[in-house]
């Protein structure tokens, strides 16, 4: 097993287009993330970060290549395990925040770690809200998404993606 956290080896990902056109999103990509470490990825738009994140985190599966966590080939689990591993070890703060328009802001923090289990209502709630509160947002947690500005919104999906305390955190344009 390898010492390191996340690992991807030769990822490539293509789209079929329109009848016989393929777009070649990921090409022969490589990389290796130890514990603790930050990665930037940067290119211009449509150079394919997005779905390098999406195979990174799990939510994508490549054309070629492998995505290891632990030195466990994400891929070769099961549906069930990967969402297991997207909601537990993997934070994901999308680049259109993908918050829900019918949960409050609290709600919407709330979701993953009831998804999780393991931890009570008021526990999470309270979670939910200190992360929140750390947002400068505890005025707005009943508020629904389209009630926040595009900044709060962006907040509110990072604290969503805290909740579970992951230990890779995917952010696609974060700013």
């Amino acid at each position: 097993m390898s010492n390191n956290l996340l690992e991807a080896k030769g990822l490539y990902k293509v789209f079929k287009q329109g009848i016989a056109g393929r777009v070649h999103a990921v090409s022969d990509a490589s990389i290796v993330v130890g514990k603790g470490e930050r990665v930037f990825v940067h290119g211009p738009s449509g150079a394919g970060k997005s779905t390098f994140l999406y195979l990174l985190g799990g939510l994508n599966k490549p054309t070629k290549g492998k995505v290891l966590l632990r030195g466990k080939d994400i891929y070769r689990a099961s549906s069930r395990a990967r969402s297991r591993i997207r909601n537990t070890d993997f934070g994901f703060v999308f680049q259109f925040y993908y918050l829900l328009p019918e949960l409050t802001v609290l709600e919407n923090v709330m979701l993953p770690a009831i998804i999780k289990g393991g931890k009570t209502a008021p526990v999470i709630k309270k979670n939910a809200a200190e992360l929140l509160d750390g947002m400068g947002l505890s005025g707005r947690i009943n508020f629904l998404p389209r009630q926040l500005s595009g900044g709060e919104s962006q907040r509110v999906a990072i604290a969503r993606a805290l909740i579970n305390s992951p230990e890779i955190l995917f952010c696609d344009e974060p700013t």
